[in-house]
């Protein structure tokens, strides 16, 4: 029973009581007996307009204090006469307005952080107080359907400790920054993550590093190099006809010295390559013609092997804006790094795909492991006894500038290398 249901109980109660005393004492004088009565029916007035004087604010209250509970910031109190009450209905519509305006503030805030939120070329994770995963931005989340991009990226970032930072790679060959932060919510600490695609920065600052080395090494090398191939081939040339010994050790030896240094040579400029790569210049390429002539000019070198060179190709041709050149050298060196892992005895599939356009290079060697696979397009890393490494790398620089998407994996026992336009 409530407090007001008690009041109103009482008042009757009592009102009741001293209706019936005032019976049994004023019984036979009327005078008396009607002055009771006027005085009984002025106290149940007066009872029933303290009881409307109280019961008006507790209402008031009760509605105020439902609107806080649905949080409902529109209902406001009005004045009911009464001081104290009109002083309390003041500052509860004051407090009211504050929360509504802190409410508008708040919203309007969020609405702008979710469009930074969805329009940033980056990732946003946010923990709950769980430090499980409770909000991804729709950059990151896209990415995060990806089974392979859980286990490599996101599973190691989210054991980063608190202003921890680090690079990881992606299933696509992306380079991810991660640094790991904190921030207060509704007075408990929670975590959150920022993955920012750091590919182009990074490739620019090895680029640079490797490239000075390289320029170094080629102007050495080749300045001692020069001035030895030319004292071996006049040594070549002027072996006197009438010495025989020095004749016998010129054409003995000579002629291996020469080509080691001519070896050499090659080998600088092969690495000079990846320096000296020009940006693409792009025009409309039939990517299935493209495979097509690649292919062809290697069939030849594969059939020695006895390697099938077989072809998927989209039935309708495949457009890209690219450098015809560029892409061509992917290609070869794809092809020859599929022959040299089968050896001989095997298959090499050329397939394009359309929507969007890319090509794959298949073969059915022994394929990478786990270990190769993670130093894959590292800067002239090799498995080849005297592999320069230079293949994948040229291949990797082509692809970024092409603003390729780009994986080279075994999966199914193929080794596949997926090239993927405008995906980014």
């Amino acid at each position: 029973m409530s407090a007001t249901t008690k009041y109103v109980f009482y008042l009757v109660l009592l009102h009741v009581m001293l209706a019936i005393a005032v019976y049994f004492a004023f019984d036979g004088n009327g005078l008396w007996f009607l002055g009771a009565e006027a005085l009984l029916l002025g106290s149940a007035y007066f009872a029933y307009h303290l009881y409307r004087s109280i019961l008006a604010p507790l209402r008031l209250l009760s509605r105020g204090a439902d609107a806080l509970a649905d949080k409902d910031f529109s209902v406001k109190l009005v004045a009911t006469g009464s001081p104290e009450m009109d002083r309390l209905t003041r500052v509860y519509n004051h407090m009211i307005d504050q929360l509504r305006q802190e409410r508008v503030n708040s919203r309007q805030q969020e609405a702008f952080l979710d469009q930074i939120l969805h329009a940033a070329r980056l990732g946003i994770l946010i923990k709950n107080l769980d430090g499980e995963v409770a909000r991804m931005n729709p950059w990151l989340r896209e990415r995060a359907a990806d089974q392979a991009f859980l286990t490599r990226v996101l599973q190691p970032a989210m054991d980063l400790p608190a202003d921890g930072q680090t690079v990881l790679q992606t299933p696509t060959n992306r380079r991810l920054s991660v640094e790991a932060g904190s921030f207060l919510d509704r007075g408990f600490e929670r975590g959150f993550l920022v993955f920012q695609d750091v590919t182009s920065d990074l490739l620019a600052a090895e680029k640079e590093a490797y490239g000075q080395v390289i320029r170094m090494m080629s102007h050495e090398v080749n300045n001692s190099n020069a001035a030895v191939l030319s004292v071996l081939r006049t040594l070549l040339e002027a072996a006197a006809a009438n010495d025989a010994e020095l004749a016998r050790l010129n054409r003995d030896y000579l002629p291996a010295v020469i080509g080691r240094a001519e070896n050499m040579a090659a080998f600088m400029r092969n690495f000079a390559r990846v320096v000296r790569l020009p940006p693409p210049d792009r025009r409309s390429v039939d990517l299935n013609e493209l495979l097509r002539r690649t292919g062809r000019l290697l069939e030849p070198v594969l059939a020695e092997a006895a390697i099938e060179l077989v072809y998927r190709l989209h039935p309708r041709p495949l457009h890209t804006h690219a450098d015809a050149a560029q892409l061509e050298q992917v290609i070869v060196n794809a092809l020859t790094n599929a022959r040299e892992s089968i050896g001989s005895n095997g298959i090499i599939r050329l397939e394009s795909r359309a929507n969007p356009t890319t090509f794959v290079i298949a073969d059915n060697g022994p394929g990478i492991d786990a270990a190769t696979q993670a130093q894959l397009f590292t800067p002239f890393f090799s498995t080849k006894m005297n592999g320069q490494g230079v293949g994948l790398t040229l291949t990797r620089d082509i692809l970024e500038a092409h603003g390729a998407q780009y994986t080279l994996r075994t999966e199914d026992g193929w080794t596949r290398l997926v090239v993927r336009f405008g995906a980014n």
